[in-house]
């Protein structure tokens, strides 16, 4: 008889490290940034903060990694639940700012529930699409997500948030795309937000937008009643959102128009983009040096430390820095997509392909907004940016795709 082979395995043989060493090295290089940009304050609250959820969010993505697949398909539908009650309850008891109520003060700390929603709804998707007979393709199902969808959307708005809306649209896309949706459907949703735009910009733009969207629609070959349904869709969208722009707040007109028309209004709205287009150019190949930057130590970018981040190590460590950063990102997500296709579970399949979209969306938007190409949204860069709601909430999926490698090594073994 034959004798069997026993490997020892030890903790680390469990953790892919080639997902988790990006990401944190990404997240000190964060918090790195946001010490230089606030280095002048005598009490450096904001470093110490970040410090702090840094250390929260390693906790919580360990916790993520070690429960069982059954428990976290479980914890689904009560996480999504409170993610919409907490939503609730910030309209009428939250904190606001830059005209924005999204925080909860719990024992001293701000909390911004959009951020647990975001977690919510992808756990959601994967608990229900857990089982392989629902399909995507049936509209009861495919009805049934987006009213999923649209609930914290909804709630999001009423703060208002635009920039937090928008991104539960591009998890959505990455849901729909995992799932196998239809291509015409696909293409009119990412189409979506490019017609919004090319119809506030008006004039020539205008039609030649409308006119490329009908003439791609008709290459899908699909049958003629349908493809004329997307565009109907479509050319409403257009003539809707001007009317949905009048109803905007100011400083949200204004971030829509500093976007359309980048080279206006440089000392008011587009005040912060310039500064951090200067920043970023200043740095030139290898940077003035860590805590050296002119525009980060003389703070001539507000709030640099948040959304403007990206801003800082570009001006310190130049082009070389920007380089290293953006390769680690790329290589975490790039393993994180990598890691989607080869799970054994559907259920942390969706849940990590959904996450890279949304992780995907957050740097374009992020890194395009600091670069005057994108509109200022308020939508942080994941894991450097200052924030703890945002930082645990990240841990907490890549806890969620660890899981998934622990579980797909003891598959293997």
């Amino acid at each position: 008889m034959a004798s069997k082979i026993y490997v020892e395995r030890k903790f680390w043989d469990f953790i892919d490290f080639k997902l988790l060493i990006p990401i944190i090295a990404i997240t000190v290089i964060g918090i790195m940034s946001i010490y230089s940009s606030t280095a002048e304050s005598n009490y450096l609250t904001e470093f110490k903060n970040q410090s702090i959820s840094f250390g929260i969010a390693l906790v919580v993505m360990v916790f993520f990694m070690l429960l069982p697949e059954r428990w976290l398909r479980y914890a689904s539908v009560p996480i999504y639940s409170l993610s919409i009650l907490l939503l609730i309850i910030v309209l009428f008891f939250g904190a606001q700012n830059y005209g924005t109520r999204g925080w909860l003060i719990i024992a001293g700390r701000s909390f911004q529930p959009a951020e647990l929603a975001k977690f919510g709804i992808i756990m959601m998707a994967g608990f229900l699409f857990n089982n392989l007979n629902v399909s995507i393709k049936h509209l009861r199902t495919l009805t049934m997500m987006i009213g999923l969808f649209i609930l914290p959307v909804f709630f999001i708005l009423l703060q208002p948030d635009v920039g937090s809306a928008t991104v539960f649209f591009a998890i959505f896309l990455g849901f729909l795309f995992w799932t196998g949706v239809d291509n015409l459907l696909l293409y009119s949703l990412v189409t979506a937000p490019i017609l919004l735009i090319i119809s506030l910009m008006g004039g020539i733009t205008f039609w030649i937008g409308i006119s490329i969207f009908v003439i791609l629609a008709f290459l899908f070959r699909k049958r003629i009643l349908i493809t004329t349904l997307v565009i109907a869709i479509g050319i409403i969208i257009t003539i809707g959102a001007p009317m949905f722009y009048n109803t905007m707040a100011p400083h949200q007109k204004a971030r829509i128009d500093n976007f359309i028309n980048p080279g206006n209004d440089k000392r008011d709205t587009g005040y912060n983009v310039a500064q951090s287009v200067l920043a970023v150019g200043s740095g030139g190949i290898t940077g003035k040096g860590y805590m050296q930057g002119t525009q980060t130590q003389l703070r001539y970018i507000p709030m640099q430390w948040t959304d403007f981040i990206f801003s800082v190590p570009a001006e310190e460590f130049g082009f070389i820095g920007v380089i290293v950063i953006l390769s680690l990102y790329l290589y975490f997500l790039v393993r994180l997509i990598n890691l989607s296709t080869i799970v054994k579970s559907r259920f942390f399949s969706i849940i990590i392909f959904t996450s890279a979209s949304m992780f995907i969306y957050h740097i374009i938007i992020n890194i395009g907004m600091v670069l005057g190409v994108m509109p200022v949204m308020g939508i942080p860069l994941p894991f450097m940016s200052y924030g703890g709601s945002s930082l645990i909430i990240n841990y907490s999926l890549i806890g969620l795709s660890l899981n998934a490698f622990r579980n797909l090594k003891n598959y293997n073994y």
